[in-house]
Formats: C-alpha cells, sequence, structure tokens
C-alpha cells in the first residue's frame, strides 16, 4: 500500500465534521429533540399565544434548524484559512506528513484510530487531531482505499 495526497481540506469538509460530530454527540440529540418539542409546541398552541410568544417559538426553532449550522459553516470558513497545504504519503510502515517544507512521520502504532464517515476518513493522531481526507481528494476509488488504511491502522 503506498498513496499520496497534496490537498487541503476546504471550509465545506470541514463544516460538513464539525457537523457529523455534534448530531452524533449528546448535544446534537437533545438539539434534535428540543426542535421536535418546539414544532410540537408550535402547531398545538400556535392560536393560543399572541404574536411575541409566536417570534419566540419561530426563532427556538430557526436556532437549530438554521443559525446553528450557519454559524458552524462560518466557524468552518475561518478555521479553513489557518490550514496548510499538506501532502500525506501513507506507505507500508506508517505516514509520512509534509507541510511548508516540513517533514513528519507518523509509525502506524501510533495512530490512535481511524474512523470513517459519510465519503470521508479521519486519521486520528491522537486524541484530538488527525487527517482529514474526503473523497473528493481521494478520488473514485476511496472505498477500497479507506479500507486499506482502516486495515493498517487496526493491524
Amino acid at each position: 500500500m503506498n498513496y499520496r495526497f497534496k490537498y487541503k481540506n476546504t471550509a465545506f469538509e470541514l463544516f460538513k465534521l464539525s457537523f457529523f460530530f455534534l448530531y452524533s454527540s449528546l448535544a446534537g440529540i437533545v438539539n434534535i429533540i428540543f426542535t421536535f418539542a418546539m414544532l410540537a409546541l408550535i402547531s398545538s398552541r400556535w392560536h393560543e399565544v399572541n404574536n411575541f410568544l409566536r417570534a419566540i417559538l419561530v426563532f427556538a426553532v430557526l436556532f437549530f434548524v438554521l443559525f446553528q449550522p450557519f454559524m458552524m459553516y462560518n466557524r468552518a470558513r475561518g478555521n479553513v484559512n489557518t490550514l496548510k497545504e499538506l501532502t500525506l504519503e501513507l506507505g507500508e510502515k506508517g505516514i509520512t506528513v509534509e507541510a511548508e517544507g516540513k517533514h513528519d512521520y507518523i509509525d502506524w502504532r501510533r495512530v490512535k484510530a481511524g474512523k470513517r464517515f459519510s465519503g470521508m476518513l479521519i486519521i486520528f493522531t491522537d486524541n484530538t487531531n488527525g487527517y482529514i481526507l474526503t473523497k473528493r481528494i481521494v478520488g473514485k476509488d476511496y472505498k477500497k482505499i479507506f479500507d486499506d488504511i482502516l486495515g493498517k491502522i487496526k493491524g
């Protein structure tokens, strides 16, 4: 197995990742429950409340459905400016990373985990940091390549 990718992640890729992490956590589940509860409250009590409370109810629903994703995307747009273009070379013994002329080598035994999402693979080098490979970066054989990489991480 030898793969080499030169890339820089996009704002949408970072947004997609943070959105997935949020909505697969306890906070995301609470957001979903709150949104459905607010929709149920709106549909059952709309005719009984005054205009001020209607505006608050609509705002509460829109916060999680519209405003929160918009804020997450803006944060991703800001974060993408701090990312550097990097070259990731995945070989039999480990990963070589090159960014701004600096090289780093990570043995497969030091890689903490690999997590697959929809069209995306995260290679965690520790509990909070890692490298994001997406379908756009890897190409049409991304499923086979992701399986090869995950095999090296687990093996």
